[in-house]
């Protein structure tokens, strides 16, 4: 559209993230989960945000496990929402971290819902890194997480994250992934 300027101004507000752990429901698949990551290798080459190991973007189409992730992700996030449209998986994938590799800054939108699932992780592993998050003293700070075995963190698509370079030798294994609002839907929510 030649004539539209963007005012260069961007909008922070308040945002919930979600956190729960999930190791003793998952723990138990964790190992498959890793397998099948550790076993599709490297889909993306290092193109996308990820530079690291990462699976196709339809890796819970292809993985019983991981979409057992994917599905927890969704059914916490229609959890008490009372939506007009169901909610949907938009992608999911896998993604290996070794010494060095890392995820640029970055956001999800147009996604709805964004989520990620720590497979194999230590407090030696690289943490998840919200970005610019109102401090209690009012302040727009960077907000590091160190992720534990288990974790799973829901958050808005439209708030900026990063993983910083994995300085440890040790391995970082998660899942990822993206849901949204199904807007073609023919959902009555009063069929309910």
């Amino acid at each position: 559209m030649s004539g539209t300027k963007w005012l260069g101004y961007n909008v922070k507000f308040e945002l919930p993230v979600k956190y729960i752990n999930l190791n003793e429901e998952f723990g138990g698949i964790n190992p498959k989960i890793e397998y099948y990551i550790r076993k599709t290798g490297d889909m993306m080459n290092h193109v996308s945000n990820v530079k690291a190991s990462m699976t196709d973007w339809d890796s819970h189409e292809k993985n019983s496990h991981i979409n057992a992730i994917a599905k927890k992700a969704l059914f916490l996030c229609q959890d008490g929402m009372k939506a007009k449209y169901p909610l949907e998986i938009a992608d999911c994938w896998g993604a290996l971290y070794t010494k060095g590799e890392h995820t640029v800054e970055h956001h999800h939108w147009p996604f709805t819902w964004s989520f990620t699932y720590y497979v194999k992780v230590s407090d030696n592993t690289a943490p998840l890194v919200f970005h610019n998050i109102l401090n209690p003293e009012k302040e727009f700070v960077n907000m590091p997480i160190q992720p534990k075995k288990g974790d799973m963190f829901i958050f808005p698509s439209t708030l900026r994250h990063s993983v910083p370079e994995q300085e440890s030798d040790e391995e970082r294994i998660m899942v990822a992934g993206n849901i949204w609002y199904n807007f073609n839907s023919t959902y009555n929510p009063n069929t309910k």
